[in-house]
């Protein structure tokens, strides 16, 4: 939930709430994030701690299915009734519970050090980092789940996360996600029927499908993935860009860390790019549907020259081949990086899409300004 801008008046705990508030934690002098680095991490320790005892439990579940199916053999009838005798099912169940503890607890601690004070706090988050290492290692078997090196590196993530500020980064993209989502009418009216123009023809290309029916799912990823990568620099080079020009005009001799440089150019990158994924969702979603009612199976045949596949698992049964979604993913990350190329090049989108979000660098920088004030004063 949002807070309310702070006043002069407000006390300089107000002031830190605002910036993390507006995706600007590293704004908040490095003392004050050191010192409160316990106390905002014990939350996450502590249902890290739970859910990596989960991964053991299931993991030593698996250990106990293994050696029954070597003992037995898995058409053995007695199969059935002695994985039920085993502590199979019952650490299953385990497994299961301390999942669902996990964000419970990680929850409630999170409250309960934000009530109790700094140095108790400060107490149990300590307690739940060593929990967070020990918890796993020390409910089962050594080789059962992570390791104690995995969990030190994993204890050492949510302290280093901590202090650049990472959950309060991960909070305003989930705020953000929801506000994107009241204003895709708008982007999608501007932006797909232009795009559908060069997409549509690719989609109904039998070349696309013969290249994607070959491909693997690693080496299909990997196409999303360098589509995606190309997304991500050719935002932050022209954010960067327009930033710079920007805060030069608008904001100008404000002196700024590195640090503090890189979170001002994250809030509306990241902001881009929630926009870019959202639109990648929607147009991946558009073109499943389209190709279940448009490409039967007979035609996707006589393009591909291969057998259709359906998809396997626990989506088995849906009438949509594999080489659907794959053509489907790849032509969503190129309309992705479509968006992206629109936001560099078109003035109407960009004054429409991209100027409130340096409208908002702006303004965070003049809460950081009144931060600074309060801390004089202080």
């Amino acid at each position: 939930m949002s807070t309310t801008a702070p006043t002069p008046a407000s006390s300089l705990g107000a002031h830190e709430d605002h910036l993390r508030d507006l995706g600007l934690p590293m704004m908040i002098v490095p003392s004050t994030r050191a010192r409160e680095i316990l106390v905002r991490s014990a939350g996450v320790s502590a249902g890290l701690a739970v859910a990596t005892s989960g991964l053991s439990a299931l993991d030593r579940s698996n250990d106990y299915a293994v050696a029954l199916l070597e003992r037995v053999g898995e058409d053995s009838p007695e199969w059935e009734e002695l994985a039920v005798s085993d502590p199979i099912i019952l650490l299953l169940l385990l497994a299961l519970g301390l999942f669902i503890a996990a964000p419970i607890l990680g929850w409630f601690v999170a409250r309960v050090v934000r009530r109790v004070g700094p140095l108790p706090g400060s107490v149990i988050g300590l307690a739940s980092a060593v929990a967070l290492v020990v918890a796993a290692p020390l409910s089962f078997e050594p080789h059962d789940g992570p390791g104690p090196g995995t969990t030190v590196l994993l204890a050492a993530g949510v302290l280093v996360g901590t202090y650049v500020g990472a959950g309060s980064l991960v909070r305003w993209s989930a705020r953000r996600v929801r506000r994107e989502l009241g204003t895709m009418g708008h982007m999608v009216a501007r932006v797909l029927p232009v795009l559908m123009l060069a997409v549509l023809f690719l989609f109904f290309s039998a070349e696309i499908w013969q290249v994607m029916v070959a491909l693997s799912w690693p080496r299909t990823f990997a196409v999303v993935g360098v589509m995606g990568l190309l997304t991500v620099l050719l935002v932050t080079i022209t954010t960067r860009d327009d930033l710079h020009d920007e805060l030069e005009a608008r904001a100008p001799g404000r002196e700024l860390r590195i640090a503090e440089r890189i979170n001002v150019l994250l809030v509306p990158v990241i902001a881009t790019l929630i926009q870019a994924a959202l639109f990648a969702c929607l147009v991946f979603l558009f073109f499943v549907f389209l190709g279940w009612i448009a490409i039967p199976e007979a035609t996707e045949t006589r393009w591909t020259l291969w057998t259709t596949e359906g998809l396997g698992g626990l989506l088995a049964g849906v009438p949509i081949s594999v080489t659907l979604v794959r053509v489907s993913l790849t032509l969503a990350a190129f309309s992705a990086l479509n968006l992206a190329a629109a936001a560099a090049s078109d003035s109407a989108h960009r004054a429409r899409f991209v100027r409130p979000m340096i409208d908002e660098v702006v303004h965070g920088l003049a809460a950081r300004e009144a931060y600074l004030r309060a801390r004089r004063r202080g």
